[in-house]
């Protein structure tokens, strides 16, 4: 079996459709539905157990799956729940209610335990055709969540940051809250915090400090040429560049060269940097950021992401394999009189639906940098991103400590058209989304427990939210609710 896709167990616990004497009804048998699933599902190797067919044993398959748990990533059941254990293996599991049948089926059991999600499919085909096109759609959907967190288990997230912490922290360190995980020594805290993140996604989180990247003899070994090719194709790609000159456009490519050697000699899927340079104590004119490689990661179908904030990092995840969606990082800031949420930062995925579609951006130098001027050596490149209104966007985050995810949704709006001279205000790109009550989202805000970095994704992924919350056990916060 492949290591690379999810494994399944799907067992067919009872018939698709039972007691009907209609000759219209044309039921799909549970040949067809593997097939069509696997048709949908790709990267995901269905292994069929047919309860209905006598060749496999209810206890036998409840043995395999709970003893296959390092090899199996999630459980399908079609029908047949009157047998509760099967449910209840611990494995990510979908239960599906074969409609029409007799309600043999304990929603409210289900519902009130952890790693079980429900669906439903029209077995009989006696809906109307969008109908239950829509049912197999919300399992497929389903099903891609499991396979989510199947990659999630398999990943591995490179930090690069010189704080002792593994998480970049912003707060008083000097208050607490019930359970503040910061009061603990850097090796302790970093101890707990990677065994946890470890524990509820599988996700390995090592890290790295300047020093490594400085040392690196193939990063110090990029060829010019290399570096040039990229910002050549960054900058004709631009809607346009001011601020900045092309040395510093250069030198953001030899950073996104460098996190690609980085992530390969770490074995690594997924990179944070919270680094400024490729070399030990940069002079200011020698910084240089990870903005725009972060962008060329996304673009690359990676996960890229700006400073070590690992709960912001593995929403991302979250996002990129469960939507497909790149997504944004940044400083969270709630306008309670314009009902508005906004999520900045000097960068943002240039294909922010995923694939090859694109948005507008203007190269800019970097909001951050420790030279006073535009234009000269040091200030930075970096990408303003010009996100469409009207789009459909949700801005969430997973906190691991707390086991919960805080999510509100809304849809985008032209705050070049809200607020005057906003390009030049805080942090370059910007991404402004209207809520429907914008001090009920800031009511959750509190830095010093969940921090002041958000991820936004453009599309409503709510319900999806709430799954994948259902699926690990965390609680999901609808900030806006």
């Amino acid at each position: 079996m492949s290591q690379e896709n999810a494994q399944l167990l799907a067992v067919f616990a009872g018939r698709g459709v039972t007691h009907f004497e209609s000759e219209q009804i044309q039921p799909t048998t549970n040949e067809d539905v593997v097939r069509e699933l696997e048709a949908e599902c790709a990267g995901v190797e269905f292994q069929v157990r047919d309860l209905t067919r006598g060749d496999a044993k209810l206890d036998a398959v409840i043995a395999e799956a709970q003893g296959q748990k390092d090899k199996l990533d999630g459980l399908l059941i079609f029908g047949g729940l009157e047998d509760y254990r099967l449910a209840l293996t611990g494995l990510p599991t979908i239960a599906v209610y074969n409609f029409p049948g007799f309600s043999h089926f304990p929603y409210k059991l289900l519902c009130e335990r952890s790693g079980i999600l429900t669906a439903t499919l029209d077995r009989a085909n006696v809906c109307d055709p969008a109908r239950s096109a829509a049912m197999f759609e919300d399992l497929v959907g389903k099903i891609r969540l499991v396979t989510a967190l199947a990659t999630m288990k398999r990943s591995r997230m490179l930090v690069i940051t010189d704080r002792p912490y593994v998480d970049v922290q912003h707060g008083d360190r000097g208050m607490t809250y019930p359970g503040d995980l910061r009061q603990k020594p850097p090796e302790e805290f970093n101890e707990i915090l990677t065994g946890a993140v470890r524990d509820s996604f599988g996700t390995e989180v090592v890290k790295i400090g300047s020093e490594q990247v400085a040392s690196n003899e193939r990063i110090q070994r990029i060829e010019p040429e290399q570096a040039q090719e990229i910002a050549n194709r960054w900058m004709a790609d631009a809607r346009e560049m001011r601020g900045t000159t092309e040395r510093e456009v250069i030198n953001s490519a030899r950073m996104y060269l460098a996190m690609k050697i980085l992530t390969e000699e770490h074995d690594a899927t997924v990179i944070a940097t919270h680094i400024r340079s490729l070399k030990s104590n940069p002079q200011p004119e020698e910084m240089a950021w990870p903005s725009m490689g972060n962008s060329q990661l996304q673009l690359d179908g990676l996960v890229g992401c700006c400073q070590g904030h690992v709960n912001v990092v593995l929403t991302h995840m979250l996002a990129q394999y469960a939507f497909g969606r790149p997504s944004m990082m940044g400083d969270f800031m709630v306008d309670v009189a314009n009902e508005v949420g906004i999520v900045m930062h000097c960068g943002a995925p240039w294909n922010p639906w995923g694939g090859e579609r694109r948005v507008p951006y203007i190269i800019r130098d970097h909001a951050e940098r420790r030279v006073s001027g535009h234009s000269q050596p040091g200030c930075g490149a970096s990408s303003e991103v010009l996100y469409p209104a009207g789009e459909p966007a949700t801005v969430w985050r997973v906190d691991v400590p707390s086991k919960s995810i805080l999510v509100h949704t809304g849809t985008t709006v032209d705050g070049y058209a809200l607020y005057k001279d906003l390009t030049n205000i805080m942090c370059r790109s910007k991404l402004v989304v209207e809520v429907d009550d914008a001090r009920k989202v800031q009511s959750h805000l509190y830095p010093d427990m969940y921090g002041v970095h958000r991820t936004g994704t453009l599309g409503d992924f709510r319900e999806q939210i709430k799954d994948i919350g259902a699926l690990i056990g965390f609680e999901v916060i609808e900030e806006d609710r």
